[in-house]
């Protein structure tokens, strides 16, 4: 290590909300210091977290945060001991893995982990606690909300969130009132299927306007490969499981007619 003096300066990187104490009591603090003058921590207000993640997780990168700033003040380390937070933020968990966190979904997060930071006030959780508000905490003009790039593109991915998440709900219910069981056997209460089915198509034509709108103002920041790729993440998958529910409903949607149990 003491070849390595003033060549490298080491980062301890640590994603969770709360640290493990192995991690707490590792031999390298003590070790660190004696080889090399600046030791940095390394935090996150985006991705290392899930894989595949439509939206940012706030909370747990605000904790994160919120761990690291305490962990530096304990009386593990002296006042000096660090040199800064590096504030990081992923898109990717590797280069093979898929798209996660797109930079304009993370904003709430980078806002309320750079308010903790600054304050250690923990606000995640807190709804009413807007940009400008935040930018004001930490001492940036509260304009500069109106000048993030991307904010048509949290907007759309927030709606495109919510209108998976009924899609989602509504597949489930549907599965679960008409099994394979039953569907096998043309055995579907008509005017429930009915009634699902109708709400799923609304829920449809709701995707697919919000995919039209997200394919537009992705444009504004990213390239056609990247817009592919996250649509194709995070799109697709849910259009061909309404798609599937089309297929696997359809024999049973114009019966009229049900015989007694059992059925054979």
């Amino acid at each position: 290590l003491s070849q390595l003096k003033g060549l490298v300066e080491p980062v301890s990187w640590n994603y969770l909300p709360t640290f493990y104490d192995y991690y707490k009591t590792l031999s390298a603090w003590k070790i660190y210091p004696k080889f090399f003058d600046n030791i940095w921590a390394a935090s996150a207000f985006k991705g290392g977290v899930d894989r595949f993640s439509m939206t940012t997780n706030a909370t747990h990168h605000v904790l994160n945060n919120r761990q690291w700033l305490h962990f530096m003040q304990s009386p593990t380390f002296d006042e000096k001991y660090f040199s800064a937070i590096i504030l990081t933020g992923w898109s990717r968990f590797d280069h093979f893995m898929p798209l996660c966190d797109i930079l304009p979904t993370a904003y709430p997060s980078l806002l309320y982990s750079l308010h903790i930071l600054n304050t250690d006030q923990f606000l995640a959780n807190d709804p009413f606690y807007d940009c400008e508000t935040l930018l004001k905490s930490i001492g940036k003009y509260h304009h500069l909300c109106k000048t993030l790039p991307g904010m048509s593109i949290f907007s759309n991915i927030s709606s495109l969130s919510m209108v998976v998440s009924k899609i989602q709900n509504l597949l489930k219910l549907l599965y679960d009132t008409s099994p394979e069981y039953n569907r096998n056997r043309s055995f579907v209460r008509r005017y429930e299927l009915d009634s699902q089915l109708t709400e799923l198509k609304d829920f449809e034509k709701e995707l697919l306007s919000t995919k039209e709108q997200l394919n537009h103002t992705l444009s504004d920041l990213y390239s056609q490969d990247v817009i592919d790729e996250w649509l194709d993440l995070y799109v697709t998958p849910i259009q061909n499981q309404m798609y599937k529910a089309y297929i696997d409903f359809s024999p049973v949607f114009n019966t009229t007619s049900w015989g007694r149990r059992p059925l054979i």
